[in-house]
């Protein structure tokens, strides 16, 4: 069975496009689905994509020794099993948990674009 740490922005765009309401979802929707001992949801850092938020990322846990000084809170780290996604709203978050975190199927319309980002 697949474990995931699912991480929403609390960098101070996302806040102020509603990524405490999507936080809030992720926690009720895993509560609901009883999920919480297959993902960990944690408040990660700016990932610098602000004028896409609110910003989520979730990884794929492999056993991977986590360093407390790892960038990987407030940065994609391009890992095998990891997935961003932009725009997110209280209802996108619902469907991504139901989805991605219950059926290890990740929402790949849902995806962000940060190499499309630029300009």
């Amino acid at each position: 069975m697949k474990r995931y740490r699912l991480s929403v922005c609390k960098g101070s765009s996302c806040k102020a496009g509603g990524s405490d309401a999507v936080a809030q979802a992720a926690r009720e929707e895993l509560s609901a689905r009883s999920l919480q001992p297959r993902c960990e949801l944690y408040r990660g850092g700016c990932y610098g994509f602000c004028h896409m938020g609110p910003n989520v990322v979730i990884r794929e846990e492999t056993g991977r020794k986590r360093d407390p000084l790892s960038p990987e809170d407030y940065q994609l780290m391009g890992w095998e099993g990891e997935a961003y996604y932009s725009h997110m709203t209280p209802e996108k978050m619902r469907r991504v948990v139901a989805e991605h975190i219950a059926q290890d199927k990740p929402v790949i319309e849902l995806f962000g674009h940060p190499e499309e980002a630029e300009g």
